[in-house]
This record gives structure tokens, sequence and C-alpha cells, in this order.
């Protein structure tokens, strides 16, 4: 009777290892998007030319936590295109009626974009997109090294920031 006595944590001590094993196994762990930088030279080239692509590693909305994105979320600016495919977290003033994709993804030909190198490697770009009723301005800060900030203003929506990494477009 006393042999029982000394096994009876040995089993249930087993099989919890091997559960907490079971579910770390289990567990899947995302790696941000990361994109091959370019020499700061090919950077300021890219974009003093108007042609870059932001890549968005993580999104800050107003309110709520910041959320760091593991799928490809990006910004073109291809002379005169601007694509852009990107998530919106935030809280919206009015009902969007029968929308079902982000205010953020749109692709438009006619917009106004005013471009300021403020300080050695560093840009600051205001985009209008004129034919986009939701967007009212994105604000960019992209530095040669390959990092760069989103702001972006909406009209009936609360506003939201993305960080991440600008590269030219090949």
């Amino acid at each position: 009777m006393k042999q029982y006595n000394k096994f009876r944590f040995i089993a249930p001590g087993i099989a919890l290892f091997f559960c907490l094993y079971f579910f770390a196994s289990c567990s899947t762990t995302k790696q941000p998007v990361e994109v091959v930088g370019a020499s700061e030279a090919e950077m300021a080239q890219a974009i003093t030319s108007g042609k870059w692509i932001f890549v968005a590693n993580q999104v800050m909305p107003q309110r709520g936590r910041s959320r760091t994105l593991t799928s490809r979320y990006t910004v073109i600016l291809n002379n005169d295109t601007l694509t852009s495919a990107l998530p919106y977290f935030g809280r919206a003033y009015t009902a969007p009626i029968g929308e079902t994709t982000s205010p953020l993804d749109f692709s438009s030909t006619n917009f106004t974009l005013n471009k300021n190198e403020s300080g050695t490697g560093r840009w600051d770009i205001n985009i209008r997109a004129n034919d986009v009723r939701e967007v009212q301005v994105y604000n960019f800060t992209l530095f040669t090294n390959g990092s760069a900030q989103l702001n972006v203003q909406l009209t009936n929506r609360s506003p939201v920031s993305f960080s991440g990494r600008v590269m030219p477009v090949k």
C-alpha cells in the first residue's frame, strides 16, 4: 500500500508535462514581414523620383493597443499612381453602409503630393487622394535608412498610424 502512495504524484506530473509540451508545440509565432533594405543613395533617388513602396510592420490606432502586422500591407507610389492596401483599426463616426473593404484599400491616379526634405536623410511627404472620399491625407515620414512612419487622417473615422520600412520600386 505504501508503494502506491509514492507514485501518486508522478503520474499526474507526467501528464501535466505532456499537456504543456503539446500546447507549447501547437502554438504558432508569427514573425513580422521583413523588407530587404537598399543603400541610402538608392533610397534618396527613389524618394525624390516618386517610385517607392512602404511596407507596414505595425499599426497604432488612436484608441486601443498597437498590433504587429504579419501579412504584407503596402502603399506603393509609382510616379502617377498611388496604390494603398492597408488594414484599418479604429472607430467609425458614421455607420459605413454596405462597405466590405478597408477604407485604406484603394488605387488613385488623381492625387496631390507635397514633398519636403527636412534634414539629412528625412522627407516629409503629404499625399491627398482627390478621388477617394474617406481618406483626407497620408502623412509620410521617410528616412534613407529605410524606416518610415505613416499617419492617416480620415473623414468619418478616427486616425491611425503605421510604422514600417520603405524601399525603392524595382
